[in-house]
């Protein structure tokens, strides 16, 4: 009879926690979500400043913005850390093409990019757009993970400009993206 008494109790307990935490996740979203509205009435100009402070924030060596010319695929920054790593980063403010196409385009030019172009060790794509919906999330990470680039969506973005921290690759105690086998190989 104790025992039972107990684990209901226990259950209970569970169960009381667990709607505390939803009731907190959904004001989270709820906050995110109206974060991501803000976002999406930005211009372009001002989507490209954003992304620009957000990199000032990863308290690297340098950053170098190159400017955002009409018709290419978005505005660019070199990150150098200070252990000499350097990633490309590309700001693309969602122009529907984005969520069409899945990003997939633009994940396979910029990875393709990386060195060529850039002289980088990784790429990174930061966008408004949902790129990791329904059934394309796993091939677009897939993508994205053999050619070197990360790729901050729309909920991985709302959340480095929520909470202020970026995303686990790109934080000073690791200091840069890690290197994917097809960055190293020369």
């Amino acid at each position: 009879m104790a025992i039972l008494l107990g684990g209901t109790a226990l259950a209970g307990w569970f169960l009381f926690r667990s709607r505390g935490h939803e009731h907190r996740d959904r004001a989270v979203a709820a906050e995110r979500h109206t974060i991501m509205r803000s976002v999406d009435k930005m211009n372009i100009p001002q989507f490209d400043a954003m992304a620009g402070q957000l990199l000032v924030g990863l308290d690297a060596k340098r950053v170098k913005k190159f400017g955002h010319r009409k018709n290419d695929l978005g505005c660019n920054f070199v990150v150098t850390f200070n252990n000499g790593q350097r990633i490309i980063v590309r700001a693309k403010k969602d122009d529907k093409t984005m969520r069409r196409r899945n990003g997939n385009r633009h994940v396979q030019i910029l990875g393709g990019e990386i060195k060529a172009r850039w002289d980088c060790d990784a790429g990174v794509l930061i966008t408004n757009a949902n790129l990791h919906w329904m059934h394309h999330a796993a091939r677009n990470e897939a993508v994205a993970a053999q050619l070197g680039v990360l790729i901050v969506d729309r909920e991985r973005l709302a959340e480095w400009i929520d909470t202020g921290i970026a995303p686990p690759q790109l934080r000073p105690a690791r200091a840069a993206l890690e290197p994917s086998a097809s960055t190293t190989v020369q």
